[in-house]
């Protein structure tokens, strides 16, 4: 097992993990949703009336969230013409939608945005509150002394690594970083509930780790649920592995060995 996803293993199991985490990864308190009242009094029209088509036709119409979760709502948002060509669906999710009542359907559509959809950028902010230099492209080129951070999109972060570092990336990343004259990219997750894609976030991070490196040293930088001992099957595979995956907050430790 790699010394940093062992330390990642310790640091998780240990007391005070969240709290620490926090700080990178905050989480915020959000507003409720607001559903205009002109929109919410059409909205008690169609479905006083049981007008299936209209009903999904006025809820799509705003940005809010869709009452309930239904994997074809996705795919009406994009296609609206799906409703009238698309009879036994609409069916289907409308009595869902009665189901609720209608005071519950308008609370389910102004619930607050949830949290985990807003993290997304919360390692950079994070990163960027650190006690590093933090350059454009030419900066990080010339500079061979000291620790600088690349800034930039994941996009202008990719381009770097690929035109510069020579690394073959499929996507954006997180993190490019220069140690005098040596670099290291990597990428950031937060894993937050067991099961489906999530589980394969470890996987994704050891892909991207063990991928050909090109003139940089890749390193993933994973928190969240992958590094408790109690998810026997997922904890067993991770202890085998050698890559350097770890929790992002033993990243300056990892830098002052580098």
């Amino acid at each position: 097992m790699n010394e940093w996803i062992e330390a990642s293993i310790k640091l998780a199991n240990s007391p005070g993990y969240l709290d620490k985490l926090s700080v990178i990864y905050e989480m915020q308190v959000n507003p409720t949703r607001i559903l205009p009242p002109e929109a919410i009094k059409a909205l008690k029209e169609v479905y006083v009336k049981k007008d299936d088509k209209e009903l999904i036709r006025l809820l799509i119409t705003h940005p809010e969230v869709f009452p309930v979760k239904d994997s074809y709502i996705g795919f009406i948002r994009l296609k609206p013409s799906a409703i009238d060509e698309n009879p036994i669906t609409v069916k289907r999710i409308a009595e869902r939608l009665y189901s609720l009542g209608f005071d519950k359907m308008i609370e389910e559509a102004t619930r607050p945005k949830e949290t985990n959809r807003q993290l997304g950028n919360a390692f950079k902010k994070w990163l960027s509150k650190l006690d590093y230099n933090f350059v454009d492209k030419e900066e990080m080129l010339a500079s061979d002394r000291g620790i600088c951070v690349l800034n930039g999109s994941d996009k202008t972060l990719r381009s770097f690594a690929t035109l510069e570092l020579e690394c073959k990336l499929q996507k954006g990343i997180d993190l490019v970083m220069k140690k005098d004259k040596k670099y290291i990219i990597g990428e950031a997750k937060f894993l937050t509930t067991p099961g489906g894609e999530q589980n394969g976030g470890f996987t994704d991070a050891e892909t991207f780790v063990t991928e050909p490196s090109g003139n940089a040293k890749r390193i993933g930088l994973v928190d969240g649920f992958v590094w408790l001992e109690s998810l026997s099957g997922l904890h067993d595979k991770i202890k085998k592995s050698d890559a350097e995956i770890m929790s992002a907050l033993l990243l300056k430790d990892f830098i002052n060995s580098f």
